[in-house]
């Protein structure tokens, strides 16, 4: 039987960002202006490019039925009669995304760090070309305790390419409409606004991110107060 990693490392769709002079997105302008400023050339010189290939590449994909580039939004997915979601392990606690918002997982690799940073940014990748800040889910959400990133999940939305450190990826599911569950402020005691929903796999309760809220936490600097 097939891991996740090997599921998806069947049929590789990666985005073209072979064009050197590409034009930055609004959103990889806004975030490089908030936390590099006038040191852009500098720490963008530091992170060297990453060009993932074969064993290094554990995940990639297009979104569901091979499509590179539909934009995902957190309203659009409450209307899906049947979801895709990719999930794993934060702490013990299972978190998911859908499969349309996931480019691939690769292998840990350490980031060029931003001395203007938040505390869950951890660092700025070069991968294929795009400036891609890693996120610290954990220390993001406000979850307690330690634990070995070991994989990045790469997503791009709303024009800006982030990684989200984890330890592993967990399993896929696919949930329909009757087991999701949209209004979770009530139901949730960590970091509610990252969340999109709930859903219930037997015994098991998945919570699903929200891609929309992720970004805009990345590029606004907003998480939870850090003692």
């Amino acid at each position: 039987m097939k891991t996740p990693e090997q599921y998806f490392v069947d049929d590789v769709r990666l985005p073209d960002v072979t064009d050197p002079g590409r034009a930055l997105t609004s959103a990889e302008e806004a975030f490089l202006d908030k936390y590099l400023g006038t040191n852009r050339d500098k720490v963008l010189a530091q992170a060297k490019r990453l060009d993932p290939r074969g064993d290094d590449t554990l995940a990639g994909f297009s979104g569901p039925d091979g499509i590179q580039g539909e934009e995902h939004s957190d309203e659009r997915m409450r209307t899906q009669t049947d979801i895709r979601l990719v999930s794993f392990s934060l702490m013990g606690r299972e978190y998911a995304l859908p499969i349309m918002v996931i480019q691939e997982v690769i292998r840990y690799v350490k980031p060029t760090k931003l001395p203007a940073a938040p505390f869950f940014i951890a660092g700025i990748i070069n991968l294929r070309g795009r400036v891609t800040p890693l996120v610290s889910l954990r220390a993001l959400m406000g979850i307690p305790g330690e634990q070995e990133d070991r994989f990045i999940v790469i997503c791009r939305h709303r024009g800006l390419q982030i990684g989200l450190m984890i330890n592993a990826v967990s399993t896929m599911y696919l949930a329909s409409g009757d087991e999701l569950e949209w209004n979770v402020e009530g139901n949730v005691g960590v970091s509610a606004h990252m969340l999109l929903g709930l859903y219930k796999s037997g015994e098991r309760l998945i919570s699903i991110l929200s891609i929309d809220n992720l970004v805009h936490g990345v590029l606004q600097g907003g998480g939870p107060s850090h003692a």
